[in-house]
């Protein structure tokens, strides 16, 4: 996720590689929109973090590295997410929105 933040110009979390740390990236969001970060919870207090790229009535769906060891788009059960972070934009592009998916496939409970 630092490597994707620091491409786009923005700045990276202080100790980026621990996904909960990604809890203070941007502004908080109230609602999910398009490449927006998400942090989710994983057992035993650790996390995992990703870019939004939608969601569906039970799950949201996530592009994210370390996910079943490789970088895939990824269901996660909306529950388990603990941080909608906004990128700060100067002007937010129209692109960013909520973007409605099907339901389809297996939630995922582990990342690793």
């Amino acid at each position: 996720m630092a490597v994707v933040a620091k491409r786009a110009g923005k700045p990276v979390v202080e100790g980026p590689l621990w996904a909960r740390n990604w809890a203070k990236f941007g502004k908080a969001g109230d609602r999910a929109q398009l490449d927006d970060i998400l942090v989710f919870h994983r057992a035993r207090g650790s996390g995992h973090v990703g870019l939004y790229v939608g969601e569906d009535y039970c799950a949201f769906h996530v592009l994210g590295g370390s996910q079943s060891d490789d970088v895939t788009i990824t269901q996660i059960a909306r529950d388990r997410c603990i941080a909608i972070r906004w990128p700060v934009y100067r002007k937010a592009p129209v692109t960013a929105k909520p973007v409605q998916l099907a339901a389809s496939g297996a939630l995922s409970t582990n990342e690793a």
